[in-house]
């Protein structure tokens, strides 16, 4: 009761809800920011107010004309960082706007901008990008609270994992008690429980590798030319 307080096993719970989410990208959120031709940067944290970091997914920009509508993400939109822009395109703030070929973040005084290079400018069609983010979870307060929950749903799916909270909680605590040991005992626990998740959302199946267009198929089906001896033995 003294050194193991309510309120400090509280916040080694909330503690460890953040610790895994920073570790596994459990926790994410797409959002939609409207994008204005000419404007550069976009504070992401009045769109996103539990904003953490882009996800593994990034950005997908998407522009319509009123009929239809393309996309440009992947190879077409490439993360960098002003440093990188400084070094690399000396004079790129003076760019003529047009389509972003990357983005980058900055951090400027109380702001997290999302900035874009050239700045978008798309002759007027609707234009907006869709950040994949992950996200800060709620602290948890009362006892009823369910880790892992975003707007009042909580993420069923990851249920079988809470335990892993309390292990990197015990892992925190255990500090107190300067016993590096069972320290050690509940750090690696918590790592089991990690590497279960990641497993968990590996994509099933066989780990061939296939190539990306299937020559010989397509020449015995007729559906497109027979491979070249020449390249293809």
């Amino acid at each position: 009761s003294q050194r193991f307080t309510t309120a400090r096993r509280k916040a080694a719970i909330n503690a460890g809800q953040l610790e895994f989410v920073k570790r596994t990208e459990c926790l994410t959120r797409s959002v939609s920011i409207s994008l204005v031709d000419g404007t550069q940067e976009y504070d992401l944290e009045t769109s996103i107010t539990d904003f953490g970091w882009i996800s593994k997914q990034g950005l997908s920009i998407s522009v319509t004309d009123g009929t239809t509508t393309w996309y440009y993400e992947g190879d077409d939109l490439t993360p960098t960082s002003i440093e990188r822009l400084n070094s690399e395109h000396p004079g790129w703030r003076g760019w003529t706007a047009g389509t972003p070929r990357y983005y980058y973040i900055d951090r400027n005084g109380g702001a997290l901008n999302l900035g874009f290079v050239p700045a978008p400018d798309f002759d007027g069609d609707t234009a907006a990008v869709r950040v994949h983010a992950v996200i800060v979870p709620a602290d948890l307060s009362a006892d009823a609270d369910e880790p892992f929950t975003v707007s009042s749903n909580a993420i069923r799916s990851l249920r079988m994992f809470h335990r892993a909270l309390v292990y990197y909680a015990a892992f925190d605590l255990e500090k107190l008690r300067k016993d590096p040991q069972r320290e050690g005992l509940f750090s690696q626990l918590f790592d089991a429980e990690i590497e279960k998740y990641t497993l968990a959302s590996k994509p099933k199946g066989g780990q061939q590798i296939r190539m990306a267009r299937d020559y010989r198929g397509e020449a015995k089906r007729g559906t497109g030319r027979a491979p070249d001896p020449r390249r293809y033995p």
